[in-house]
């Protein structure tokens, strides 16, 4: 079973539109993980979004250490082409913990991404798991659409809409043969 890594991004989005049932639907099918650096993330989000508590907490997300040698040598590595200051450091340890144990990196950030992509991880983005979840019928075109304005709302950065989703996803490819990311 492949392993899906998560960043705060998504957990953050789907806490906050109330659609954490959701994302373990649409993820279902794959082990999923996440990192300590993530977890403090969201942590420190709770004062100003307390419905972030929902992530911390949900039995089908195992935390997984970023301590191994050549973990903490590719988070240093990730860390020195994408942290500044706090930012960006959740992204620097799924993309080390993804590329050493042959994960798939789950992270919105475009320059985290493209990094992670550049270096041979697999990387997929929310939009790609939710097209995903409309290929395989967990999501009705519809819903996916409400869902995707549901986390723009909550401060996800998206290229489409929801009104724009379906279009935007099967031009790009996402809605028909291979998963890109």
């Amino acid at each position: 079973m492949p392993t899906l890594v998560f960043d705060s991004s998504p957990l953050s989005c789907f806490a906050r539109s109330g659609r954490l049932v959701l994302l373990e639907k649409l993820t279902t099918g794959y082990e999923r993980v996440t990192t300590r650096a993530v977890i403090n993330e969201l942590e420190q989000g709770c004062a100003d979004f307390p419905s972030l508590q929902d992530a911390l907490t949900l039995p089908w997300i195992k935390p997984v250490p970023v301590d191994g040698l050549d973990e903490l040598r590719l988070f240093a590595e990730y860390s020195r082409r994408l942290v500044a200051g706090e930012r960006n450091v959740g992204e620097a340890s799924v993309l080390a913990w993804a590329e050493t144990n042959a994960g798939i990196a789950l992270i919105d950030d475009q320059a985290a991404a493209q990094v992670g992509r550049e270096r041979g991880v697999e990387v997929k983005r929310t939009l790609a798991i939710i097209a995903r979840g409309v290929r395989v019928r967990l999501l009705p075109r519809g819903d996916a659409a409400v869902l995707v304005d549901d986390l723009v709302r909550v401060g996800a950065r998206f290229p489409c809409t929801g009104g724009e989703f379906v279009a935007w996803a099967t031009a790009v490819g996402l809605l028909g043969g291979d998963e890109p990311g």
